[in-house]
């Protein structure tokens, strides 16, 4: 019975410490030790994500957003941290951003990013880089 009780609390704090959607990271080790989730280094610091989610498809605290959807054969899918406003977003020079903000929009002013997700009562926003 000992025994079951180890495992037990060894499980529950192996799953409370698994990194979220929009953590840091170096690697996609540090993101997920069994795979699942990557660690996209093109942004600053890294942000664990996954790859080509579909619509709701993302884990609790995060969403769907397709980046570059403009031209489809070069959109992509990547589930990124949900926020309501900038303070959910702790680290440096990540805030939440929403569809048609500023700082998603390129420099010719087409939209880079939209939420596929479909409830629409839900926050839409989303923690990305905005820079310095």
């Amino acid at each position: 019975m000992p025994s079951r009780l180890v495992a037990l609390a060894l499980l529950v704090l192996a799953s409370a410490c698994q990194p979220e959607i929009g953590d840091n990271c170096n690697s996609s080790i540090d993101c997920a030790p069994n795979g699942g989730r990557i660690c996209d280094i093109a942004s600053p610091g890294g942000y664990c994500t996954i790859q080509g989610c579909d619509p709701n498809g993302c884990p609790e605290g995060a969403l769907c957003v397709e980046w570059l959807y403009e031209a489809n054969r070069t959109s992509t899918t990547y589930c990124m941290q949900r926020c309501s406003g900038g303070k959910d977003c702790s680290r440096s020079n990540y805030d939440c951003v929403h569809e048609g903000d500023p700082e998603l929009l390129s420099s010719e002013g087409e939209p880079l990013a939209r939420v596929t997700d479909f409830d629409s009562r839900a926050t839409k926003g989303f923690c990305a880089y905005v820079g310095d």
